[in-house]
């Protein structure tokens, strides 16, 4: 804010506006003020920025299932999001830059401790369905239990759209069968597969199943 030093008519000290007015030697000066020049990003901020545009825009369709599957591996103050968002850019995304696409394959939503089933297939049912199997046995040494609960997600890129159900089927069901909407029909869709508590304290790493077309 400018004060006026020598009343209304006098000059005026300090900014107003873009101007800034002083006194020297006698004289009362109005000087422009400096414009902030804007530096175009390095290549490496570039790089940075494209990577990280194309990682929250994909997870955050799925920031429900994010804020329980990573809720586990966030650490520091993180909140799941950024944990999800950590993890998946360093193993995630595959290509060079400007030409970054997801690897499917190596996504994740969910980083936990309760096992995975050994058996895990997912086929394509006629009438655009997609049907998930598992087994009983688990891998490593994580706990499981019959009531654990499955969520199931079905990924089209080319529609950039997605169906889930989130801990809707238990374990114990060994498998669940999926509607699409018709519009997929054609078209080759991602699938994972995901366990947790019944009470939602422990989730299991989520699971790439495949890449299937839809009938």
């Amino acid at each position: 804010m400018g004060k006026l030093s020598r009343g209304f008519l006098g000059g005026f000290q300090g900014q107003l506006g873009t101007a800034y007015g002083c006194f020297w030697r006698l004289m009362d000066l109005v000087k422009a003020m400096p414009r902030k020049v804007k530096r175009a990003p390095t290549e490496k901020q570039e790089k940075v920025q494209l990577r990280w545009s194309l990682m929250t825009s994909f997870l955050a369709m799925f920031s429900h299932i994010i804020k329980i599957g990573f809720k586990q591996a966030a650490v520091n103050g993180q909140s799941a999001m950024n944990a999800a968002v950590s993890y998946n850019l360093k193993n995630a995304i595959t290509g060079v830059s400007p030409d970054y696409t997801l690897d499917f394959s190596k996504l994740m939503f969910s980083k936990g401790k309760l096992a995975l089933p050994n058996k895990r297939a997912v086929v394509t049912e006629n009438d655009a369905e997609v049907r998930f199997e598992w087994g009983l046995e688990t891998t490593g040494n994580g706990p499981s239990k019959l009531t654990d609960l499955g969520t199931f997600i079905v990924y089209n890129p080319i529609k950039n759209q997605y169906v889930s159900l989130v801990g809707g089927i238990p374990r114990s069901a060994l498998k669940y069968t999926m509607p699409m909407p018709l519009e997929f029909s054609q078209d080759r869709v991602e699938c994972y597969m995901i366990f947790a508590s019944e009470d939602g304290k422990m989730v299991s790493d989520s699971s790439y199943i495949g890449n299937i077309p839809i009938v």
